[in-house]
């Protein structure tokens, strides 16, 4: 069995905006999304946590960027799923964004400039859930 974990960390305490967030990314029109991010939100060192159990808002690179947009700050993601060999990473801010993905050794995507946070790491075919975490970590997401 391998490891899966999936987040979207929104900069700020946003646990008031739950409702807001749940409608941006609500485009399968669940009813109990809002309940389930409500229920797995939390605030910590400075980010809202979403945990991704179902790995969907993670890659939906559009919904993420107009949460930023919408929300006036920062929002990170990523994903890690080693049975598939899934790695990635978004970050989006205002005008600035980045996206990294990897799928089995083949880069799906990579799109934006780099990081500052990814300086001396290793952010290619090769990234694992170590340098993921290690980008998380620059930005002060602690999982």
């Amino acid at each position: 069995m391998g490891l899966s974990n999936a987040i979207v960390a929104i900069k700020g305490n946003q646990l008031e905006n739950i409702g807001q967030i749940s409608e941006i990314l609500n485009y399968f029109e669940d009813e109990n999304l809002i309940n389930e991010i409500s229920g797995a939100a939390q605030f910590k060192n400075g980010w809202t946590i979403l945990i991704d159990e179902e790995m969907v808002f993670v890659t939906e690179e559009d919904l993420l960027q107009e949460l930023s947009e919408e929300l006036d700050t920062e929002v990170f993601s990523f994903t890690i799923q080693s049975t598939s060999a899934t790695y990635g990473f978004s970050y989006f801010n205002k005008d600035i964004s980045r996206v990294f993905l990897v799928q089995d050794g083949d880069i799906i995507t990579n799109e934006g400039d780099k990081l500052i946070q990814e300086k001396d790491l290793s952010i290619d075919k090769n990234i694992s859930k170590n340098e993921i975490l290690k980008i998380a970590k620059k930005i002060s997401i602690d999982i």
